[in-house]
């Protein structure tokens, strides 16, 4: 792997500041979770207390890579004070989070990578990294069923749609090449392609798709309420962990200062005090590179836009609930592709996402808002991509008094995702050179030496990365990566170690 002084020569990239107040509202996180009554108080319950003094890890971010760290971290721990290893007392473990709590179809990119992942890297390497997403799809539904129930992790049929005949060619080129490589895997897809009398007749058509479609590919997949799921949990591990773990919402971490002659520890300000700790680990995804600038050019940001939409009653009668997500490929070169889920209650809201265009995050009039091109096109897409036969009249509203729109698209927002530099995730120790700042004396050797920890730059696909990639860094903290390898249920096994999360990013730049 590429170490970070081998990266190709870039134009200066602009360094990510801080999370903002969003001007939009995303509709996952309404309402809100009953997380925010676990937020520190002081003893009369007047405000939020101020950060404590010291926590032996400090990790900033509380979305999906944040949840799985602590959750392996302190559940690693509780195990090692349980067989007698601990000689100390437990870990004390600090979240940050500029914003409320934080929490989507959890899709791989599979056959579609496969090819060129094997001529970059190797066979034996690009089979590793493919099984190391599908992994997610498993761990990720036993985790919600035991932490976050409400979240409604559940298996759907993933079905890729193509609407150009050269990228449905492709794609059905690259799945030859994967099923070949991979025949255990690859026995879960099936294509459909229009022919010039049908569309495959009835096998294209039970996906409801308008008369553009030339085929698509379908397999298993998964499906999330993201934000429910982050916060459940969350809410388990201040249940579970009461002594050792607090979060702090809406209380970014401003600056970092590295340990000096006369303080030993890192320094994190915050507008609720100053917090010392040895270990720094950011979970920030696509803001890494405000606190870490060596960061920002391999890990830089891109906005796009998401939203949740009313069915067409039509399609609200044919399509079900929630049983199938969609990617819908209809002109990649120029602008990627979109995604749907849909979710199982409610008004059955399709969440629609996608409209990525190039400089996005720097084309608005106002930071953080949505492009108006993205906009318009996630708005409008829905009813073209499945024909207006299967769409059907608009669905009727139905007024729920908190604020959402009356008419197709209920909610419209805006989002940032990271995208790294040659695609792959960034996971592991950080090094001096990279943050600046030197690292406190290592004192425990039940843990690594201390320092600062990353993983970031999940280029857009952070359901099917940032679990595992989070779950290795708490390994890596505690001392415990060389010996202990992920399976396929998230269970810790003794056994000759597989480093499935370090072969797709790199342990040590």
């Amino acid at each position: 792997m590429r170490t970070l002084s081998q990266q190709s020569p870039s134009p200066p990239v602009p360094t990510p500041g801080l999370p903002i107040a969003e001007p939009t509202r995303s509709f996952w996180t309404y309402p809100p979770s009953a997380i925010l009554a676990h937020l520190v108080q002081e003893p009369d319950g007047s405000q939020c207390a101020a950060v404590p003094e010291y926590a032996d890890v400090v990790v900033i971010g509380s979305g999906i890579s944040g949840a799985s760290f602590v959750r392996t971290l302190l559940n690693a721990d509780q195990q090692r004070v349980n067989k007698g290893e601990h000689e100390h007392k437990r870990l004390s473990v600090v979240m940050l989070e500029a914003h409320d709590a934080n929490g989507g179809h959890i899709n791989p990119p599979l056959y579609h990578d496969y090819e060129e992942l094997k001529n970059t890297l190797g066979l034996r390497a690009a089979q590793h990294i493919i099984r190391f997403r599908l992994a997610h799809l498993e761990i990720q539904r036993r985790v919600g069923e035991t932490d976050a129930p409400d979240a409604d992790c559940r298996e759907v049929e993933a079905v890729d749609v193509y609407y150009d005949e050269e990228t449905l060619e492709e794609a059905k080129r690259l799945l030859k090449v994967y099923k070949r490589d991979m025949p255990v895997e690859g026995q879960q897809y099936e294509s459909y392609v229009q022919t010039s009398v049908e569309l495959s007749a009835s096998r294209l058509q039970r996906y409801h798709l308008s008369e553009y479609a030339l085929g698509c590919i379908a397999t298993r997949a998964g499906a999330v309420h993201p934000y429910r799921f982050v916060t459940g949990v969350l809410t388990r591990l201040l249940e579970d962990h009461p002594n050792q773990f607090s979060l702090h919402t809406n209380t970014p971490c401003m600056s970092i200062m590295g340990p000096s002659e006369n303080e030993p520890f890192y320094i994190l300000q915050t507008p609720r005090g100053r917090l010392k700790t040895k270990h720094v680990v950011h979970l920030t995804n696509s803001h890494v590179g405000a606190l870490v600038p060596g960061l920002a050019p391999v890990v830089t940001q891109a906005r796009e836009t998401m939203s949740a939409q009313r069915p067409g009653r039509e399609l609200r009668a044919k399509m079900g609930a929630g049983v199938r997500s969609y990617v819908f490929y209809d002109d990649p070169v120029y602008k990627g592709f979109d995604y749907l889920t849909q979710l199982r209650s409610g008004e059955y809201e399709l969440m629609f996402g996608g409209g990525l265009e190039e400089g996005s995050i720097r084309c608005t009039r106002m930071p953080g808002m949505y492009d108006l091109h993205s906009a318009t096109h996630v708005s409008g897409a829905l009813a073209v991509y499945f024909g207006a036969e299967n769409w059907g009249a608009e669905g009727a509203s139905s007024v729920d008094g908190r604020g959402w729109a009356a008419g197709r698209v209920k909610a419209l927002w805006s989002g940032e995702l990271s995208e790294s530099a040659d695609g792959f995730p960034w996971v592991g120790r950080i090094p001096v050179s990279v943050t600046g700042r030197g690292r406190p004396p290592k004192v425990d050797k039940e843990m690594a030496s201390p320092g600062e920890w990353v993983a970031a730059g999940y280029s857009g696909e952070g359901m099917v990365h940032a679990w595992l990639c989070a779950r290795a860094v708490a390994l890596m903290v505690l001392g415990m990566e060389g010996n202990i390898c992920m399976s396929a249920t998230g269970e810790e096994e003794q056994s000759q170690r597989i480093q499935v999360a370090v072969v797709c990013t790199r342990s040590a730049y």
